[in-house]
């Protein structure tokens, strides 16, 4: 009875512990959540955070929703509670012809391990806007895609592309935590 009765426990807290998708290497956190873990001391160089803006839990509205920071909030927080129907119809559905459209499509592919793919439709993101975003996910892409993870010189050029162009502290931060995992992983 108590092995039925752990079980169940697992299967319901499953949702959450998940990541960012199916991708558990990952997490994917706003950035006052961010902010909160920095202030209270918690790791945010082991966990390697993917940080938004925000986290919508209305994501049922993507659909209907034009505002591309609604769309990478609402989509965002279906990733983080891997809401795998929903993200399957958006995909489908998605614009790929706009840059939100890409991103989305490129942080899919990312959240499935698939960083190849995710790379080609992240590549074609013009919006200055996401500019920071798209590059550390190209890095963290050319990164997992590495054969031996010991040499990682050859992808400090793409951290260093995310690093100039970002335009806060907090961006700063998550590229030296990103570099500091990657060294002394």
């Amino acid at each position: 009875m108590k092995t039925i009765a752990f079980f169940f426990l697992i299967l319901l807290s499953i949702p959450a512990f998940s990541k960012i998708g199916t991708n558990k290497d990952y997490n994917i956190i706003s950035q006052n959540d961010y902010n909160s873990n920095l202030v209270k001391g918690k790791d945010v160089i082991l966990k390697r955070y993917i940080v938004v803006p925000d986290l919508n839990k209305n994501y049922k509205e993507i659909f209907n929703e034009n505002n591309p920071d609604e769309i990478l909030s609402m989509f965002s927080f279906m990733l983080n509670k891997n809401k795998s129907k929903e993200i399957s119809q958006y995909i489908l559905s998605c614009d790929k012809s706009k840059d939100i459209g890409l991103l989305i499509s490129g942080l899919y592919h990312f959240s499935n391990k698939e960083y190849s793919r995710s790379i080609i439709y992240l590549e074609k993101v013009q919006d200055a806007k996401f500019a920071f975003l798209r590059s550390l996910l190209v890095a963290d892409c050319n990164y997992e895609m590495l054969v031996d993870k010991k040499n990682y010189n050859s992808i400090l050029q793409f951290y260093q592309i995310s690093l100039d162009l970002a335009r806060t502290e907090q961006q700063k931060s998550i590229i030296k935590n990103r570099i500091r995992f990657i060294k002394y992983r």
